[in-house]
């Protein structure tokens, strides 16, 4: 069987069932599996019906597509093709414009509740963690109790295991400062840390699929979605209808946060986008609903 399916791509026209995988995979997650991504998924393919022993293709596709007997090796697929590559404070202008909004949301009172915040394809939860901290900074600041809570959402069991665990290598601290790293850590081994208790019970993490969500948790309002390098695995009619999606669970004047480049020149409507040029970040327009005036 070795080359079988690499072969199969080169000569794609009478072979059906890495069409049906690339086609399944999106309509299940949307992520769409461009040409640069045909080759993992076909490696990826070979090597779990070798280490299954099934029969052929055939009895490892209706095993894995199966609903209930392939609710495992469908999330093991998905965990093994998606890249979770990520860091502590990744895109320092984007975590340094959210400790200015939420000072400034702070000084105006414009948040009366506590602050929630949206983690969206949080990976191993270093994003999650850097907002948390990012937080906690800017409202100590302003000389108020920190009163928040994020979600961290990730598609990936193993991720958001991890995420959870929130142990760290010495390696992926090399970005941290060390007064936040004494403040916000505890050393737990040679080479490891801990992100401290009681920044972690602020950080709730949810396996989730965007496409399919259905936690209350995150169908509650948002008053800040941070969402960036998620969507460039979309196609651009389906980034369109995902911020779609993200706009109904955002607060009036929220703030969604995306990578740089995700949306190009688009400008969703009912946003304001801010002017600043190194971040991509929108303000959700004020808006009076129907018999409540706000």
């Amino acid at each position: 069987m070795a080359n079988s399916m690499e072969n199969a791509i080169s000569q794609n026209s009478d072979f059906g069932y890495f069409d049906v995988w690339k086609a399944t995979i999106e309509e299940r997650t949307g992520v769409q599996i461009t040409p640069d991504r045909e080759r993992a998924l076909a490696l990826l393919l070979e090597r779990r019906i070798k280490e299954l022993d099934s029969q052929d293709i055939d009895q490892y596709m209706n095993d894995a597509l199966d609903i209930a007997k392939g609710a495992q090796e469908w999330s093991d697929l998905i965990d093994s093709l998606l890249v979770k590559e990520t860091s502590f404070f990744r895109h320092q202008p984007s975590m340094d414009y959210v400790k200015t909004w939420v000072r400034d949301a702070v000084r105006e009172k414009s948040i009366s509740e506590p602050l929630w915040i949206w983690s969206l394809g949080c990976s191993t939860g270093e994003e999650a963690y850097s907002l948390a901290i990012t937080v906690e900074q800017a409202m100590k600041a302003e000389g108020q109790e920190p009163r928040y809570g994020i979600i961290g959402t990730d598609i990936s069991r193993e991720a958001v295991f991890h995420a959870r665990r929130g142990i760290y290598r010495e390696s992926k601290m090399a970005v941290i400062d060390k007064p936040i790293n004494s403040a916000y850590f505890d050393p737990v081994g040679s080479g490891l840390w801990r992100v401290k208790a009681d920044l972690r019970r602020r950080v709730c993490f949810l396996t989730s699929n965007i496409l399919t969500d259905g936690s209350p948790l995150v169908r509650r309002k948002m008053h800040l979605i941070y969402c960036q390098n998620m969507l460039v695995y979309f196609r651009r009619w389906k980034r369109r209808e995902i911020i779609g999606q993200l706009s109904n669970h955002l607060d009036n004047q929220g703030c969604l946060m995306l990578g740089l480049g995700e949306l190009s020149n688009w400008l969703p409507s009912g946003f304001t986008r801010v002017t600043q040029r190194n971040i991509q970040a929108y303000i959700k327009d004020k808006t009076v609903e129907q018999g409540e005036a706000r």
